[in-house]
C-alpha cells in the first residue's frame, strides 16, 4: 500500500472509533428501556441487587446494563459485580441503574 493510502485508512478506523463511542439520543433510549425490562426480569428471578450486579452483558448491540448505588459504594466497584462485557471492552456502552430500578447513568 502506498504511504498515503494507509494515512486514509488508519484516519477511517480512527473515525469509526469516535462514531462508535458515541450513541444517538434514540439509542440511548433504547438502551434504557430495555435496562429496565432487564431489570423487571430479573426482578421477578429473585435478584439481589444489593450487591450492585451486571443484570444484562449485553441487552442490545454494544451495551451492558449494571446496577449501583447513589451515592457509590465500595460494592460497586468490585470487578464480579460489574459487567464483563463493558470491562473487557467487548460493549462500550451502559445504563446504570439504581437498585429501585431508577437510572443513574447512560454512557
Amino acid at each position: 500500500m502506498t504511504r498515503g493510502l494507509l494515512l486514509l485508512v488508519a484516519c477511517l478506523v480512527a473515525l469509526t472509533g469516535c462514531l462508535r463511542d458515541r450513541a444517538s439520543n434514540d439509542e440511548k433510549q433504547r438502551a434504557v428501556t430495555l435496562a429496565l425490562n432487564a431489570y423487571a426480569t430479573a426482578q421477578a428471578q429473585g435478584t439481589d441487587f444489593s450487591n450492585g450486579p451486571c443484570i444484562a452483558e449485553e441487552v442490545i448491540d454494544d451495551w451492558s446494563v449494571d446496577i449501583a448505588h447513589n451515592p457509590r459504594e465500595d460494592v460497586d466497584d468490585k470487578s464480579e459485580n460489574q459487567c464483563q462485557n463493558y470491562r473487557k471492552g467487548k460493549t462500550h456502552h451502559f445504563v446504570e441503574l439504581d437498585p429501585q430500578g431508577n437510572p443513574l447513568r447512560v454512557k
